[in-house]
């Protein structure tokens, strides 16, 4: 799995370059204009080149090759979630040091985790649905899966978080914390829930896929 994760780096290198650079700059100027976005916003550009990936590997009949390897397509399988989990891990860090930074308030710290967690954990239900219709339709997997993210996202931040945000955009009424925390919770919650639902089902349809 070391050997598909580094295949996964080396492909993706250039690109996860100039995103890891903007994911940077979104974490500080989020932290600034909107932190609880801070470990969202970086972790959505890190796995961002992840399905041109799998796409360019099906031109390159990489995914047939490996289909043939004993517990190949298993390996395959982790070795994308695992590249995924680690751009996840980097988003998540880089998010966390830049509001814990400007903010220097830990209600706000917290709250940036749950909705990153929540957000990342979501997007992962591109894996199966690639793996089912095809990487040729990568592109608009990608878009459908977006704009869920997103509108996931904007429920929770409206409907829970600026709602409860107090004075300062960067602190948040210590009357509704407690509420504003179940819900941010239970939004992590669900995005660890898609995530695992993703990687079972990534692996039973790559399992049973005809290459």
């Amino acid at each position: 799995m070391k050997g598909l994760i580094l295949s996964s780096f080396y492909t993706t290198k250039k690109s996860l370059y100039t995103y890891l650079v903007v994911a940077i700059f979104a974490s500080i100027a989020f932290s600034f204009v909107n932190p609880t976005m801070a470990c969202f916003l970086p972790m959505i550009f890190l796995i961002s080149p992840v399905t041109d990936n799998i796409k360019h590997e099906k031109d390159s009949k990489w995914m047939y090759y490996i289909s043939t390897l004993p517990s190949g397509r298993k390996a395959y399988v982790n070795g994308y979630f695992a590249f995924y989990g680690m751009l996840i891990f980097i988003g998540l860090i880089l998010g966390t040091v830049s509001v814990s930074l400007v903010t220097q308030d830990l209600a706000m710290t917290v709250t940036a985790i749950l909705v990153g967690i929540g957000g990342a954990g979501t997007y992962a239900m591109m894996f199966p649905l690639t793996f089912k219709f095809g990487p040729e339709n990568s592109n608009v997997i990608l878009i459908t899966t977006s704009i869920i993210v997103i509108a996931l996202f904007f429920i929770v931040f409206y409907g829970v978080i600026f709602t409860n945000l107090g004075s300062s955009v960067s602190s948040l009424d210590a009357s509704s914390m407690g509420l504003t925390f179940i819900f941010v919770g239970i939004y992590a919650v669900v995005g660890l829930l898609f995530l695992t639902i993703s990687y079972i089902a990534s692996m039973r349809i790559f399992s049973k896929q005809e290459l």
